[in-house]
Order: C-alpha cells, then sequence, then structure tokens
C-alpha cells in the first residue's frame, strides 16, 4: 500500500483504496445482465468502473463505513420498487401534508437512524471537497470553501456539527424513485450555496453560508430534534426533469447502444 497523509485524520499512514461512491451501492444499479449507466462529461455509457482513490487510511475509512455507509446501503430503492428506508420513515404519520410537501418526523421512528443517514451524506460532500476523484483534475470536485474542515472534525467526532451548516433529506415514493447514483454537485447559487447527493430514492442537500433562510434550519435533519425528512413532489420533478435534460443532451456511445438495444430486445419478448 502506498504511504501518505490521510485526507481525513491528516497523519502519515499507509493509505487504502477508497471509493467515491461506496461500493455496495452500485448493486442497486445493476439490472439483470446490464452494467450500470454513467452519465456525465458529456456523454452517455454503460461500465462496471466504480470511483476510487488513495484518499484515507483504514482507520478513518472504517469511520465513514460504521458512520453510516454501511446502514444507507442496506436501506435504498431497488428496480423492484421496494425501498426500505421509505418504508421505515412511512411506519408512522406525517407531521405535515400540503401542497405536495409531506414531512416525517424521522425521531419518532426508532428504525430509522438518524445520525448514520446524516455521518453518510456529511462524509459523501466532505469527500467530494478535498479530492476531485479524476485523474487529470487537480480541483476537488465541489468547494465547500472555509466548511470543509468543520465537516472533517466533525466526522471525526473531533467538533460538533458545523455552524451554518444544514442538511436537508428528501424521499421518493418506491414508484417514483430514480434509481441512480449521482456525485456532488452544485447546486443554483443564491444568496448561500446549495450542493446536492442523489442515491436510488434518496436526495440530500447541503446549504452552506450564513444568509441561509429560517426554513433550511428548520429542515435541517442535525438541527431539528425532530429529524424531519420530506417526500416533496416539486422537488422530486425537478430532479427528474434534471436528469432527463442531461440524458436528452449527452452523447450516446456505442457501448450505451448497444446495450438499449438489448433492453428492447429483451422487453418485447417479456
Amino acid at each position: 500500500m502506498p504511504t501518505g497523509a490521510c485526507k481525513m485524520c491528516l497523519l502519515q499512514k499507509e493509505l487504502r483504496s477508497s471509493h467515491f461512491i461506496p461500493s455496495a451501492m452500485y448493486k442497486y444499479c445493476y439490472r439483470g445482465d446490464h452494467r450500470p449507466i454513467r452519465f456525465g462529461g458529456g456523454f452517455v455509457l454503460p461500465t462496471d468502473r466504480q470511483t476510487q482513490d488513495y484518499l484515507l487510511c483504514g482507520e478513518c475509512e472504517g469511520i465513514l463505513n460504521e458512520g453510516g455507509e454501511t446502514y444507507v446501503a442496506d436501506k435504498l430503492a431497488t428496480w423492484e420498487r421496494t425501498f426500505p428506508l421509505f418504508a421505515d420513515l412511512t411506519a408512522v404519520p406525517p407531521e405535515f401534508n400540503e401542497g405536495g410537501m409531506v414531512v416525517f418526523f424521522a425521531s419518532k421512528t426508532p428504525k430509522v437512524e438518524v445520525d448514520k443517514l446524516i455521518h453518510f451524506a456529511m462524509g459523501m460532500f466532505w469527500k467530494a471537497s478535498v479530492h476531485s476523484w479524476k485523474g487529470d483534475v487537480k480541483e476537488p470536485r465541489i468547494d465547500l470553501g472555509p466548511y470543509s474542515e468543520p465537516v472533517r472534525k466533525w466526522l471525526r467526532k473531533e467538533a460538533s456539527f458545523p455552524e451554518h451548516v444544514y442538511l436537508t433529506a428528501i424521499v421518493s415514493p418506491p414508484e417514483r424513485a430514480q434509481i441512480t447514483i449521482n456525485d456532488p454537485y452544485e447546486g443554483v447559487r443564491k444568496e448561500w450555496r446549495t450542493f446536492l447527493l442523489h442515491v436510488s430514492g434518496l436526495l440530500f442537500m447541503l446549504s452552506v453560508g450564513k444568509t441561509a433562510d429560517d426554513g433550511l434550519r428548520w429542515l435541517c435533519l442535525a438541527r431539528n430534534p425532530s429529524k424531519p425528512v420530506m417526500i416533496a413532489e416539486t422537488i422530486t420533478g425537478q430532479f427528474e426533469r434534471l436528469l432527463a435534460e442531461t440524458f436528452n443532451t449527452a452523447y450516446k456511445t456505442k457501448p450505451f447502444l448497444e446495450a438499449m438495444k438489448k433492453v428492447e430486445e429483451e422487453r418485447k419478448k417479456s
């Protein structure tokens, strides 16, 4: 194993090949013999490639795994339209249901381990903020600015949850869940900055900045003791349109077109 400074504990140690997206989550994107479809950088192609690099030591990799990655990997939406996290969350009545927005208090649902949801999401956003995850690019995938270091300390339980940082979680009903994995990316900037992460039916929004509005504070998983989780028709629709637009404007590679031809042939046989 190579040695170097671990990005998380900052100590010189043996480094492991760390996955950007936990490897167990890729299983959701397989369907029969068909490989996951990746789109980004203007291309669409089927691939088994999992993004990884030497970034963390074994101890810090374990902190992320145990902190939330292992838990979340078993809770996501599937092609068969099962969604364990959604089922656990909706086992109790919602606290709010109006105008296409439903809010559940996860604190009332013992099966939902909210602390692990938070740790998973914050770990993903942090990993994207300290490394490009692309061999020919040096800049990190997202820029959390002064909030990246406080997040690192919080992940290692060396500090409290960072000030002016707000994490919101939105789940999609199983029948509308997008079986996709989207790396963290920055949304449209307002007075504050917002970053998004989607993993098979579960969307996280991370907002950072001193000017974030009161609604974000109330919906923050880490700050509101009731631990609100949303089902929001408007946000789900916006995400669906974004995926469709990205897909439609991307160049479809030959392997992708061949894979889609096989899918269509199997559909006609069924």
